[in-house]
């Protein structure tokens, strides 16, 4: 398995060229790339959530209640005291990031079902609803934060494959197959779950022509948006 350092570097060399490429064929502001780039970085150390001592694991169920903590306090805000938002937040923070990740690790497996390809395109689908919903994005930039989500995800699983290969004495090792696999096949209830939640939030996702219309529009002019004159040059 890939560690740490590896899936962030790998998810961030491709992610951060792909965020480029859009920005600049879309003509997205630069807070719109970075989101791109910072969805496919949280999608490229996601998968190992599940693994209860690891760094991913305890940063995003710390970032999760954080989050969870300012929503709660930014939507108390006419009904409490200051020190009584303050202390609320303190414990919808610590209630997500201890119990909840706990009753998290407590019912999941590592290398189960979130190292699987309907694990990523759940995940791709849970961003693209977030952000349609309460980041007030666009129908594209809505699709592409889920589709970067989706892609950092898919990097770390084929990272983690390529690890399981011992090139050095070229043998395969007893974790090859398990990280990029369609479903968890040993483990169905959790698998079937994962697909229920992808359609329940497929009701909450922007249409995908309205997506498709404007990525049409900005795909005619690819060339001069992403490659240099003289490289068109030499080519023709």
């Amino acid at each position: 398995m890939a560690d740490f350092n590896t899936h962030i570097f790998g998810a961030v060399a491709v992610v951060s060229l792909g965020a480029t490429c859009c920005t600049k064929l879309l003509s997205l502001n630069m807070s719109e790339g970075l989101m791109l780039t910072v969805a496919g970085l949280v999608g490229g150390i996601l998968p190992d959530i599940d693994l209860k001592q690891s760094q991913p694991s305890r940063a995003l169920f710390s970032m999760l209640g954080l989050i969870t903590a300012l929503v709660w306090l930014f939507t108390n805000l006419a009904d409490y005291t200051g020190i009584e938002l303050w202390l609320g937040a303190i414990v919808v923070f610590s209630v997500v990031r201890f119990p909840l990740w706990w009753m998290f690790h407590s019912i999941t497996t590592h290398r189960g079902v979130l190292h699987s390809l309907i694990a990523a395109i759940m995940a791709g689908v849970l961003m693209c609803a977030v952000a349609w919903q309460y980041l007030a994005t666009s129908a594209l930039q809505s699709w592409l934060l889920g589709g970067f989500m989706c892609l950092g995800y898919l990097i770390h699983l084929t990272l983690d494959e390529i690890y399981s290969v011992d090139f050095t004495g070229v043998r395969i090792r007893r974790s090859f197959g398990s990280a990029l696999k369609p479903m968890d096949f040993q483990h169905l209830p959790a698998s079937y779950l994962v697909i229920i939640i992808t359609g329940l939030t497929w009701f909450w996702v922007p249409a995908p022509d309205a997506a498709l219309e404007q990525w049409q529009a900005a795909y005619t002019a690819w060339r001069p948006a992403l490659i240099p004159e003289w490289l068109r040059t030499a080519i023709h």
